[in-house]
């Protein structure tokens, strides 16, 4: 019975269908069962609710849930549910009951949420349990973000008490993990079990892959899979044991007894592995675990009072993708086609898709067609600028037949809208595309929003800034729209366009939002966030407001607490870390913090310092509704483990007048005044002594009112904008990256304010040198007359050896002349590529033509020289002294 139910989910699943609709045009969606949730049968007729913020409950968790399709079957009196939190005859009993099974600090924590992805009466299909919670988690977020009046609002609570120790590091690479000793792919071992148990979902080549690959044949590929899935300190935690036992995930035999082979295996993996301990010396806090000890900050501040559909890709496996906007129907996603999960929120496509079904679907066409206008917005990382007319989101019915596309060609981003003024075209042309020469589409993380109305029509803004480009047809009516085409992301809904790149978020408005709404939701970012706190009570026991006791257990108050995400599938990003007091009853106390280093797995990380320099003072007078500020700078650290294992902790200069060792033994010390050693025969220049250093390279005043047309900043308002981020003293063993990051940023924006100046460059470089030339015109001398003079400005000619001159100049012309922008271009079909046959375009003369005959205008000369002034004067040439 399960082998053919199994078989006529698949069957269905693979037909397509074909229609007409109101607005014409043939469909080629897919209609999936268990895709097309509809609205609720239930229909509340009870008291009204007694307060506004039940009035909230009932709006976000009760009305979602409360339907006899749903929850309300079971849970209202008379029913089989034990709590009755949707009661269906009185919501304010309702709101009492809910507030026993939901955390409104913690919503993914919440036990109807654990209890659904468990297995209980998920209203989806067989193995979407996941998405199903997911939706939950959505809908009690949105209670709690109206409860506490203010989506930007989250609530710190103190941790648990959790000291680091001993811990063991997951090797890197399967070759490595094998030259340990044990055999992982041997039968009854790690992978070796689940290539046997589970290559019939989790391997790329099975009939529907399910990620991750751990079953997969290619060791590398099964490894890679199983890291961040394994607890090498705690076995039974490891989530291929969970997922057995209690989670009953397809388990071959008995679940316990298969859940126990699994955890000896990950021992036997783990007893080979060597321990690592924290160095005692080493002054630290409490420890944490971002996935246990992790306070989720979710997107806090966005706007959505208009949402009506909202995927955030929270599920990290599976096949279905959540709208956790709370607007009934949901629009569940399913997955198909080449995709992977990623662990900080998204999905990764190369040749897939995310579809909708046709019923929930429509709630685009009520929705939007009712207001007559609506905003799309997707936070995009595009895999490259080379792929053209490749879907990112689209509400089709197939590639010539839409009401709404957002695609990129190229470094272009294109919206296509069906409406009462483009009703020769059943595809919403012609497209509103961005401007060629601006190249916004880039293959980084970017935040792209389409608006929509009916007086000034389409508006692309690409992270918060309006284009600028018009609606080649205006406003118009969304009369004609096709109301059963469905939702599809990264690719047509027959499978013809496709995307690769990575999705992180996607979302629909019915209004046009305002700009400074779209500005609003790019600030708060994307992604999966949580606020981690790190316990520093211990290191100040006569701070008596910093710690105290509840039931007879020792609770802490004092805290350095930072934003954390996962950035990527390999890194962690810690940001702008700030000193708590919780103690609800107040309190005094002063101290001092000094020297943040951050420690996993009980060793100091071997990169990405960057907290190193901060020296605050924190009291109970400079603690506002935020915190102490003490630093605003962020960080990216290796991630080892896994966000379910990796163990964190800081380790401190000094905490309340006590130093600690501040060189764990792994590597130099930071502060050579803490450890009698020697100081460096070099030091750095401050961030005014660099700021007046590339004034007097350039000669372009500090107050130059010369604004860059890339950053639209002047040197004055790059300096404000990076000056935190600059050395703030001079001593070389607190050098880090962020500082010469920053550095970079001014030196650019100087260098481009003295390519625009012609009076300032003649004082840089020789006169002969020709700014109007063609790039590759030989009568540019890039060495002579741009990278020497540069070179011998910034070290003063006569200081260095002339062998080290040279090598420098050599590896500066190396840089620029390696680049492509020195290459010839020529002009095709309206856009300026590299030159496919040079040859066949350069004449006589040396210079380069391009079509109908003509000498190339110089496109890129300018920007050759800053890039070179960039990396002369943002060097250690002009940080160090």
């Amino acid at each position: 019975m399960k082998l053919l139910h199994m078989t006529l989910y698949l069957t269905l699943a693979t037909l397509g269908a074909c229609s007409g609709g109101s607005g014409g045009g043939g469909s080629e969606r897919q209609v999936v069962p268990g895709q097309d949730p509809g609205s609720s049968d239930f229909v509340y007729s009870g008291p009204p609710p007694a307060s506004e913020e039940i009035q909230q409950f009932k709006l976000n968790f009760y009305d979602p849930l409360a339907g006899n399709d749903r929850c309300g079957e079971c849970h209202t009196p008379g029913g089989q549910g034990k709590t009755a939190f949707v009661n269906q005859d009185n919501v304010n009993e309702a709101w009492q009951a809910a507030r026993s099974v939901v955390n409104l600090n913690e919503a993914s924590a919440s036990a109807v949420v654990t209890r659904v992805a468990q297995g209980h009466n998920c209203w989806l299909a067989p193995g979407q349990e996941q998405t199903c919670a997911t939706t939950i988690t959505g809908y009690i977020e949105r209670w709690a973000s109206e409860a506490v009046a203010s989506t930007a609002t989250v609530q710190l609570s103190p941790r648990r008490i959790l000291r680091p120790g001993d811990t063991r590091r997951v090797p890197e690479t399967f070759a490595e993990a094998e030259s340990l000793g044990v055999a992982l792919s041997a039968p009854g071992e790690v992978l070796g079990l689940l290539r046997q148990h589970c290559a019939g979902c989790h391997t790329g080549t099975a009939p529907v892959p399910q990620v991750p690959y751990f079953a997969s044949d290619d060791d590398d590929q099964a490894y890679a899979a199983l890291r961040g899935r394994v607890n090498l300190t705690l076995p039974g935690e490891s989530r291929v044991v969970l997922r057995l036992d209690p989670e009953s995930h397809n388990c071959w035999s008995d679940c316990a007894s298969d859940a126990a082979a699994m955890r000896d295996a990950v021992q036997r993996f783990a007893d080979n592995v060597e321990q690592t301990g924290v160095n005692p010396e080493l002054l630290v806090s409490l420890a944490q675990v971002l996935e246990e000890d992790g306070i989720v900050a979710t997107a806090g501040g966005r706007y959505e009072s208009d949402l009506v559909a909202k995927w955030e890709f929270r599920e990290g496996s599976g096949a279905t993708v959540a709208d956790t906007s709370g607007v009934r129907p949901e629009i569940p996603l399913t997955l198909s086609g080449d995709f992977s999960w990623m662990a900080s929120w998204g999905i990764r496509l190369v040749d897939g898709k995310a579809q909708g079904g046709v019923n929930g679907s429509r709630k685009l066409f009520n929705q939007l067609t009712g207001t007559g206008e609506y905003t799309i917005e997707a936070w995009v990382a595009p895999a490259n600028v080379s792929q053209e007319e490749a879907w990112i989101l689209a509400y089709s019915g197939g590639p010539q037949s839409s009401n709404l596309v957002l695609r990129q060609s190229l470094y272009n981003y294109e919206a296509f809208n069906r409406s009462s003024v483009t009703e020769q075209s059943s595809g919403g042309e012609p497209a509103l595309v961005t401007d060629d020469d601006a190249e916004l589409a880039q293959a980084t993380l970017q935040h792209v929003v389409i608006t929509y109305d009916p007086l000034a029509g389409r508006r692309l803004y690409v992270n918060g800034v309006y284009t600028g480009d018009s609606d080649p047809t205006g406003g118009g009516l969304l009369n004609n729209w096709n109301e059963s085409f469905t939702v599809v992301l990264g690719n047509s809904t027959s499978g013809t366009q496709p995307w690769a790149g990575a999705l992180r978020m996607a979302a629909v408005h019915n209004r046009a939002l305002t700009p400074g709404q779209i500005v609003q939701n790019y600030e708060v970012g994307v992604g999966q966030k949580y606020y981690m706190l790190f316990s520093v009570a211990e290191l100040v026991e006569g701070e008596a407001s910093c710690h105290g006791s509840s039931g007879g257990q020792r609770v802490n108050y004092c805290y350095v607490a930072f934003e954390v995400s996962q950035f990527d599938d390999s890194s962690y990003l810690f940001n702008q870390p700030f000193f708590v007091n919780l103690n609800p009853e107040g309190g005094d106390f002063d101290f001092d913090i000094r020297g943040i280093r951050v420690g996993i797995n009980g060793r100091i990380a071997p990169i990405g310092q960057a907290f190193v320099n901060v020296n605050q003072r924190v009291n109970s007078g400079r603690l506002g509704e935020s915190g102490v500020p003490l630093s605003a700078v962020g960080t990216i650290l290796p991630l080892e483990n896994g966000a379910a294992y990796d163990t964190f902790f800081l380790a401190f200069d000094a905490v309340g007048g006590e130093r600690g060792l501040v060189n764990d033994g792994l590597e130099e010390a930071f502060a050579a005044s803490l450890t009698g050693a020697d100081e460096a025969d070099v030091a750095m220049r401050t961030f005014d002594e660099i700021n007046a250093t590339l004034s007097v390279l350039t000669g372009v005043s500090m107050g130059s009112g010369a604004v860059s047309p890339v950053t639209g900043k002047t040197v004055a308002e790059t300096f404000t904008a990076v000056r935190r981020a600059l050395p703030g003293v001079a001593q070389f063993n607190a050098f880090m990256s962020s500082h010469q990051m920053a550095a970079t940023q001014l030196a650019a924006a100087y260098c481009d304010a003295l390519v625009q100046d012609a009076g300032l460059r003649r004082q840089v470089f020789p006169a002969r040198f020709d700014f109007d030339a063609p790039v590759a015109s030989p009568a540019i001398n890039w060495r002579g007359d741009i990278v020497a003079p540069l070179v011998d400005r910034a070290a003063n000619r006569g200081l260095l050896a002339e062998d080290d001159r040279q090598r420098i100049i050599d590896e500066v012309e190396l840089l620029i002349t390696d680049d492509r922008d020195l290459k010839p271009y020529v002009l095709i079909n309206g856009r300026w590529v590299s030159d496919p046959d040079p040859a066949a375009h350069t004449k006589r003369d040396g210079l380069i033509y391009c079509e109908n005959d003509q000498p190339c205008p110089p496109s890129r000369t300018a920007d050759v020289v800053k890039a070179a002034c960039t990396a002369v004067y943002g060097s250690a040439l002009t940080m160090i002294k």
